[in-house]
């Protein structure tokens, strides 16, 4: 006798965690417009209508208010470009879709006003034109980027915020738990498109003990105001 195949049951997926994700990246991008409008005003519209966008659909994103949002608070803005990626009319599913590539814009955008405000800091005092002071240059920016995505309290490109640890808890062979708390350090990727990318990694990651290693887990430098 042939047992039935068991199928296995997909979670559905947390359709309000997309959307709080959405609305902290969406506050992060009014909050870098009006810093170069230097307007309060500006800032405060911009967070109301797109948070008041990112619920219209029954606690959902409404895309026609999210496109309307992008044209009137991105024009003549970094962001602009990324107006045109909202696809209005995506398929049906569980959660809105068609706004994941205007994120991917934002983000990146974000992680250029990264870079670019990194580099400004690092050069203020460097005006790397020997080749020493042009290494320090960029162990300076690089330094400036991993401690930023890593320390400050709001994620600089994806608006969320953030801790520098990992607590996790474990349950011994009689059920005793233990609490391990772990640091978090960030890698760079840069993807084949030239977008930045921060990938998180636990502290306790071991290094490939190549030849001579002098440090066998991660690390990271601090920079400035941001130490954790």
């Amino acid at each position: 006798m042939e047992l039935p195949l068991l199928k296995k049951v997909q979670k559905p997926p947390n359709c309000a965690l997309y959307t709080a994700q959405l609305s902290s990246l969406l506050n992060l991008m009014c909050n870098n417009v009006a810093l170069n409008a230097e307007d309060d005003v500006v800032r405060d519209a911009c967070i109301g209508c797109f948070q008041q966008a990112s619920t219209a659909n029954n606690n959902q994103p409404s895309l026609t208010d999210l496109r309307d949002c992008a044209e009137n608070y991105l024009s003549d803005t970094r962001y602009e470009e990324c107006s045109a990626q909202i696809d209005t009319n995506p398929g049906s599913g569980p959660c809105v879709t068609g706004y994941c590539r205007f994120v991917s814009c934002i983000r990146r955008i974000n992680s250029d006003l990264l870079i670019a405000q990194c580099y400004e800091q690092a050069s203020a005092d460097n005006d790397a034109i020997f080749e020493e002071d042009q290494i320090t240059l960029v162990k300076n920016v690089t330094s400036c980027i991993l401690a930023r995505a890593r320390c400050a309290s709001i994620n600089p490109i994806t608006g969320e915020r953030q801790t520098s640890s990992l607590t996790t808890t474990t349950y011994d062979k009689w059920g005793k738990p233990k609490t391990t708390t772990v640091s978090l350090y960030n890698s760079l990727q840069i993807t084949p498109e030239g977008n930045l990318r921060i990938i998180r990694l636990p502290g306790t990651t071991n290094i490939q003990n190549y030849f001579c290693t002098a440090q066998p887990n991660l690390r990271e430098s601090s920079w400035l105001e941001y130490s954790c």
